[in-house]
């Protein structure tokens, strides 16, 4: 929660977090599947239930010498940040696990009224084929490592508004085009003042980034020289 607080500080346009569920079907923020990397527990997150995950404590806040901070709860983070800044939700949910991640996100998202402020977004786009059966209103975002050879063609058959894709498969055509028929181009994660310039000159719609004051600051240059 300190680190959105501080985007929030820092003006960022929108927090990106990971999501996952607990054994008990409770939706936690976290990013990775096992929780050795981060806390000071260990397993499968998707094994562990959120009373078990209540007792850990992050690891960088440990080692910050701070106040030990927790796994939060995703309606804790929506509840906080309703009407303050957008969040765009990645729905971690590995293929072969049948698990009701998207049903449930797209209900909390729901009863925060927050359709209009939330985009969710998933490597898995068996999960965004799921969120539509749900809700036809909340944008969802296709990501990609991968280059997809159609991307108009794909994102309308799974019913997506965004492609999320690194910019090694992007160019100022292909924006162009994804822009023209309606489409929105997030330009996937990087913390290169080099990449967020030239994604800010091909007019991509969105990046994500571990250093927002920074990429904050080349946008307004940007804006300031174009202007």
């Amino acid at each position: 929660m300190s680190a959105f607080k501080k985007a929030v500080e820092l003006n960022a346009d929108m927090l990106e977090l990971d999501v996952h569920l607990t054994q008990d079907e409770q939706v936690v923020v976290y990013h990775d599947f096992y929780l050795e990397k981060n806390t000071n527990g260990n397993g499968f997150i998707g094994e562990r239930t959120v009373s078990e995950i209540n007792k850990l404590d992050i690891k960088s806040s440990l080692l910050k010498g701070n106040k030990a901070e927790k796994i939060p709860l995703l309606e804790e983070v929506l509840a906080w940040a309703k009407d303050k800044v957008w969040i765009n939700i990645e729905l971690k949910q590995m293929e072969f696990l049948n698990e009701p991640l998207a049903k449930k996100v797209v209900g909390l998202v729901e009863y925060y009224q927050m359709e209009d402020q939330v985009q969710l977004m998933s490597f898995n786009h068996k999960s965004l084929l799921d969120i539509r059966k749900y809700n036809k209103k909340i944008m969802t975002n296709a990501i990609s490592a991968s280059l997809i050879v159609n991307p108009i063609g794909y994102l309308d058959s799974i019913n997506a508004q965004v492609l999320n894709t690194p910019i090694i498969h992007l160019s100022p055509s292909i924006i162009g085009e994804l822009h023209n028929a309606g489409f929105l181009v997030h330009g996937s994660m990087s913390d290169s003042t080099e990449v967020c310039r030239r994604l800010l000159e091909w007019n991509v719609d969105a990046m994500d980034t571990n250093v927002p004051d920074i990429m904050i600051e080349e946008r307004t240059k940007f804006l300031q020289e174009i202007n």
